[in-house]
């Protein structure tokens, strides 16, 4: 006799199409989706760019990966939270590698300001589009940051809560 009575469950058992990693992918798409064109609206507004260039971009079907990728916006954010950082070594050239040290200028800028380490993509992510909405979760850091160096720069996304948790009372007995 065995007591060892359950099977491991099958894809027709679960009725799954997915697994987990794909489910993760299909989540963080659709979050980025979602996000997309309020960054793109905020970087708009943030670097004043002509309604000429945005239609550009519109006419294109250009989404925020696209318009980032060369790093040039990403650079001109830069400027505007840290003056004199890294992204004035700024390049506008249509090679990859110059592209992609673009925006590792803007990761170093991050990195400056205090955006935390673990809300920074990497090159990769926005470059090969590995993970565009750790691109999305930069910017939102990053447009917090940015606001406490340079308060024109208007923030994005949810607000961090700068309250004090009330410290409760010590219990009568135990007072001196």
């Amino acid at each position: 006799m065995s007591y060892y009575t359950r099977r491991e469950p099958t894809a027709e058992d679960q009725n799954a199409s997915t697994n987990l990693d794909q489910d993760l992918h299909l989540s963080r798409d659709g979050k980025y989706k979602k996000s997309e064109k309020e960054l793109k609206d905020w970087i708009y507004k943030t670097l004043h760019v002509s309604s000429e260039r945005r239609k550009e971009f519109d006419d294109h079907n250009q989404d925020l990966l696209d318009i980032l990728k060369d790093g040039e916006f990403l650079c001109r954010l830069g400027d505007l939270a840290l003056p004199g950082g890294p992204t004035k070594k700024y390049k506008n050239s249509r090679m990859p590698f110059v592209q992609m040290e673009n925006i590792s200028f803007f990761l170093q800028t991050c990195e400056h300001i205090g955006v935390p380490h673990e809300e920074t993509f990497q090159t990769v992510d926005l470059f090969e589009r590995n993970d565009p909405y750790q691109v999305i979760i930069t910017l939102i850091s990053f447009s917090r940051k940015a606001n406490e160096r340079n308060p024109e720069i208007e923030v994005i996304g949810p607000k961090f809560v700068k309250v004090k948790p009330q410290v409760p009372k010590k219990p009568l007995k135990l007072r001196a």
